[in-house]
Order: C-alpha cells, then sequence, then structure tokens
C-alpha cells in the first residue's frame, strides 16, 4: 500500500468480526438500503491485508458472497414486500423510469447498479414486480458484485492510505481556508460599516437620541 499507514485501529480488528461485518454491510448495501457505507468494510480490509492478516482474495470473498446475497434478498424484497410501503415511498421508487431503463439496457444496467447508489435501491427493489426474471437477475448481480468490490477492494488495498491522507489534508486546508473566508468577510463588513457613517434614522420614523 502506497503512501502513511492506515490508523492503527483498521489493523488491529480482529479478522473474524471483520468479516462478519463485511458480510453483513455489504449484504445491506447490496439488498439496496439507502445509505450504507460499503466502502468502510472493504478499507478496514485493506488495512487488514497490509498488516498480513487475511488476504485479497479472503476480503474480497466476504465482500462479494455480501453484495451478492443481498441482491438476491432485495431482489425478494420487491416481490413480496415492496407494495407494502408507504404510497409516498412506492412513488420514489420510478418504477415506470425502472421499467425503461430495463427494457434499454437489461443486464448491463443490473450489473452497473452493483456499484451506482442511486440507481441500486429502485432497480432492485422493482426489477421483480417489473417482472423481470430472477435467474437473469442473479447472474448479472454476481458479475456486478464480482466488478464492484474487485475493484474497490483492489483500489482501496493499494491506494487506501494515501487517499485518507488527503482527505485530511482537504480537511485541514477546508478549515482553513473558512477561517479565511470568515475573517475577510468580517473585515468587508467592518470596513463598510466605518465608511457609511454614523447611522441615519428610518424613514418616516423619530430620530435616535442619546
Amino acid at each position: 500500500m502506497t503512501g502513511p499507514a492506515l490508523p492503527a485501529w483498521l489493523t488491529a480488528l480482529d479478522p473474524a468480526w471483520l468479516n462478519a461485518a463485511t458480510l453483513g454491510l455489504m449484504f445491506l448495501e447490496g439488498a439496496g438500503v439507502p445509505g450504507i457505507p460499503g466502502v468502510v468494510p472493504m478499507l478496514a480490509q485493506a488495512g487488514m491485508i497490509e498488516s498480513g492478516r487475511t488476504t485479497f482474495v479472503e476480503a474480497a470473498l466476504w465482500g462479494v458472497a455480501g453484495n451478492w446475497l443481498g441482491s438476491l434478498a432485495g431482489y425478494a424484497f420487491g416481490r413480496r414486500g415492496a407494495r407494502r410501503l408507504p404510497a409516498s415511498w412506492q412513488a420514489r421508487l420510478g418504477g415506470e423510469r425502472v421499467r425503461g431503463l430495463l427494457a434499454r439496457w437489461g443486464g448491463a444496467l443490473v450489473v452497473v447498479i452493483r456499484t451506482v447508489g442511486s440507481l441500486r435501491t429502485p432497480v432492485t427493489w422493482t426489477a421483480g414486480p417489473l417482472g423481470y426474471p430472477f435467474v437473469p437477475f442473479a447472474l448479472y448481480s454476481l458479475l456486478g458484485a464480482l466488478l464492484h468490490v474487485l475493484v474497490w477492494q483492489y483500489g482501496l488495498w493499494k491506494f487506501g492510505a494515501l487517499l485518507l491522507a488527503v482527505a485530511r489534508r482537504a480537511e485541514t486546508d477546508l478549515l482553513g481556508l473558512a477561517l479565511l473566508l470568515a475573517l475577510g468577510c468580517g473585515l468587508w463588513r467592518w470596513r463598510g460599516v466605518g465608511r457609511a457613517g454614523p447611522a441615519r434614522p428610518l424613514e418616516g420614523g423619530p430620530p435616535c437620541r442619546d
């Protein structure tokens, strides 16, 4: 892994617990549950690979298994449980839009949604109700999970520490920039008040008195 070492807590995790967390979080992400940070367990796995406590193949297998099984669970939920969601939620899934995307892109769309979060939930949950066959969905989802996890896990393994360093530097620079902007705005307002002279009474009202 290039760049500075990952934080110690990432490499100090118990591999068994980390594998379970990877499986669980990737399952939820694959099922289409919004807001699940699947990149977090993969980043921790990258630390384990670097420290020699696991291998890239093992880490990728846990991620792929979780993401793929989650996609199958999301498909099943769509067929049996999506109709029980509030009507407003069902409307947000955009069934007709997904129908058009599936008709146009088919299996390629099912592959892509393993990575594109904005499409993962609506396509995963509505593919079944829209009549997309289960077997093709399962096969394309497996291909998508392989591509998604292998690319991300490898990238985080090789460049994860560098990305963390960039993120820390960006956070520091942004904080300094925010402070400079706040100081500049304060000086600009102070100079504006000084140039305006003494305060004048509001139009139509009595003059201000000491």
